[in-house]
């Protein structure tokens, strides 16, 4: 609307200095050329003369600096300026001393330019006026004439006038009309798009509403389920809590040690859901030190045998390198290795395998993890990575999880500058392959201190895997 009203602006400042510039001319006209009646201009018509070059140089001035570009301003002064410009013409006229003056067809100018730029009603007053103006000359010059020849063919000259001002208002009233129905399609097809696109960001937020309640709903389920389990293990070791019976001193070591796996299932929800908010607020950057990851992956896949033997659950580790020197964030490879390996084992049977495999390719380490499990279903493969999306999630659902646990191994994956893939077939198994680029850093692993503490996190980790 600005441009258009700038474009405007621009045309009318045109239009005034194209009026400005012809009177000026006219004016040098009749200096140079004065009609042989007029010998020579006296002092009254010359005085007449620069008066009217100041009001003219004046009234350019005024137009060019009180309303260009003040667009509401200009159309109230645009009849002013017209009614201006008629004024110091007809003065050109009289100074010119004679009714036979052509300047008089300049008025064709103003009545052409005034309905363009105002419309049909202002390009009729201009006519009128100029009619007027003409015809008034004819009878001052020449009023003793029984047959005024030249007033006959000024008055068809100013039907003239108001026959162009009539069909030029026409037709600018039908372009008015034409650009105004164009503008209102415009807006309705913007208030169209405008409707399409609220209605798309109402149905985001509804999704996402959704997605906060289901969020909600599950991490509500996470934390009451063990602190159920907690609650429930306390109240049995109240019953056995007098007894010395070597039984019920069994008893109480399985209570606690339920409790124990329930207040680690607790912490790594907590610990989750603190990352989360780390990785939002970008508080979260790799610590890169240099180390044997072969090594590393595979002490974090032998310290889940165990529990993998107590599911009925292969592990099979495998290797086409001994050892590989590169650099890496042990913390957050172990959370990696062992949220892929959760999953495989909540998601795999009794008889079932998991494959870790480990592929040097130079310049990058490709390690990955399979199973012989459920598997994923096509149409559920690209929500797996995002935050708190689980394949099920009914809360009647086989494995506990909040479905925070693949959306962080991605984005410690790319913290390492490396991507995850997926492959999965359903009743066939899923593989989750991860390449990580091969770099070196200014500090080394120290392999010991981080198998100190690897049960404590390996407990945290597979807290939510049940054994029978």
């Amino acid at each position: 609307m600005n441009n258009n009203n700038d474009r405007y602006n621009n045309i009318l400042a045109i239009i005034a200095i194209t009026k400005f510039a012809t009177l000026l001319f006219i004016l040098i006209l009749i200096f140079n050329d004065p009609y042989p009646e007029l010998n020579y201009i006296n002092r009254a018509q010359l005085n007449c003369a620069i008066f009217l070059i100041f009001f003219s140089l004046a009234y350019l001035l005024w137009w060019l600096i009180y309303f260009k570009g003040n667009f509401k301003q200009s159309k109230k002064l645009l009849i002013v300026e017209d009614v201006l410009f008629i004024f110091i013409l007809s003065f050109f006229i009289l100074l010119s001393g004679t009714y036979q003056s052509q300047y008089k067809y300049l008025f064709f100018f103003s009545i052409i330019t005034t309905t363009i730029s105002q419309g049909k009603k202002h390009g009729l007053i201009i006519s009128y006026i100029s009619s007027a103006i003409i015809l008034s000359i004819d009878l001052i010059f020449m009023p003793n004439l029984l047959v005024n020849t030249y007033f006959e063919n000024d008055l068809v000259l100013s039907i003239g006038f108001i026959i162009i001002a009539w069909i030029l208002g026409e037709y600018v009233t039908f372009e008015s009309n034409q650009r105004k129905l164009l503008e209102m399609e415009l807006q309705m097809i913007k208030l169209k798009e405008d409707a399409k696109t609220n209605i798309k960001q109402l149905n985001q937020t509804k999704e996402h509403n959704k997605f906060i309640t289901e969020f909600f709903c599950n991490i509500s389920h996470e934390l009451k389920t063990p602190l159920n389990v907690i609650f429930s293990a306390l109240q049995m070791m109240n019953m056995y809590n007098d007894n010395t019976e070597e039984e019920f001193i069994e008893k109480r070591k399985k209570y606690l040690q339920i409790m124990k796996q329930n207040c680690y299932r607790l912490i790594k929800l907590i610990n989750n859901l603190l990352d989360m908010t780390k990785l939002d607020s970008g508080f979260i950057t790799p610590q890169m030190e240099n180390g044997n990851i072969v090594c590393f992956i595979e002490d974090i896949s032998m310290s889940i045998i165990s529990l993998a033997e107590n599911k009925g659950i292969t592990i099979i580790f495998d290797t086409d390198v001994e050892e590989k020197l590169m650099a890496f964030d042990g913390d957050k490879i172990e959370r990696i290795i062992l949220n892929l390996l959760s999953n495989a084992l909540k998601f795999t049977d009794r008889g079932g395998k998991i494959y870790i495999t480990l592929k040097d390719n130079v310049d990058n380490i490709e390690v990955s993890v399979r199973d012989t499990g459920v598997g994923i279903p096509d149409d559920k493969k690209k929500m797996i990575f995002g935050r708190f999306m689980q394949v099920d999630k009914t809360l009647k659902r086989n494995n506990e999880g909040t479905g925070i646990g693949l959306s962080l191994v991605k984005a410690f994956v790319q913290l390492h500058q490396g991507k995850i893939i997926l492959k999965s077939e359903p009743n066939i198994g899923s593989e989750f392959i991860i390449i990580l680029p091969v770099t070196l850093a200014s500090k080394s692993i120290d392999l010991t201190e981080i198998k100190k503490d690897i049960a404590d996190r390996i407990n945290i980790e597979l807290s939510d895997i049940y054994t029978e």
